[in-house]
């Protein structure tokens, strides 16, 4: 009788203890869920133009945006100078080197379409007000983009790289009424 009380007892008990013991897993959203990860509504990149700068020794950026979708894209590109304040100079237009981006303003670009941007700091812009941060973000929907550009000091040119040369997507977040609603 004994016996039997401390089976009843017992094995329950090591049952618990064991399942307090263990770690618990860790689970994660996945498309099998219904959940997806969101895509970044923005992506940053830096401009190396940290060299000797006048009117004599001036720089040329310069900068692509591509469109990779049939869609158009509802985008703003940003310059940033070291102090974090935003550059939105008009980019120049010289020998069939032409800008159509013009930062800080938000811009569509159709599908499969590039939009270009360059600009000569030492004798265009003072280079005090060289930008050294760069970002893309997008305004509403989703955007399939890839982005280059050098900067050209003589005959030394350095890459501008955004996401390693390869293409991203970005997502705007969804607006607050977005976020609560539940589909049908």
């Amino acid at each position: 009788m004994m016996n039997n009380m401390i089976k009843r007892i017992a094995i329950p008990t090591l049952a618990l203890s064991f399942m307090l013991m263990l770690p618990a897993k860790a689970v994660e959203p996945t498309a099998a869920t219904g959940e997806l990860r969101a895509l970044p509504d923005s992506i940053a990149f830096q401009l190396p133009v940290n060299n000797y700068c006048s009117p004599e020794d001036s720089l040329d950026f310069s900068f692509q945006l591509s469109n990779t979708s049939a869609n158009a894209a509802d985008i703003t590109l940003f310059f940033y100078k070291q102090d974090g304040t935003k550059f939105n100079a008009e980019g120049s237009s010289y020998r069939e080197i032409n800008s159509t981006l013009l930062p800080g303003k938000p811009f569509s670009l159709p599908g499969y379409a590039t939009g270009l941007y360059h600009i000569n700091f030492g004798n265009h812009i003072k280079c005090g007000d060289r930008a050294y941060l760069g970002r893309i973000l997008v305004n509403s929907g989703t955007a399939s983009l890839i982005a280059r550009g050098w900067v050209a000091k003589g005959d030394q040119i350095e890459q501008v790289v955004v996401n390693n040369h390869n293409a991203f997507e970005l997502m705007s977040p969804p607006l607050p009424s977005e976020k609560n609603r539940t589909e049908p």
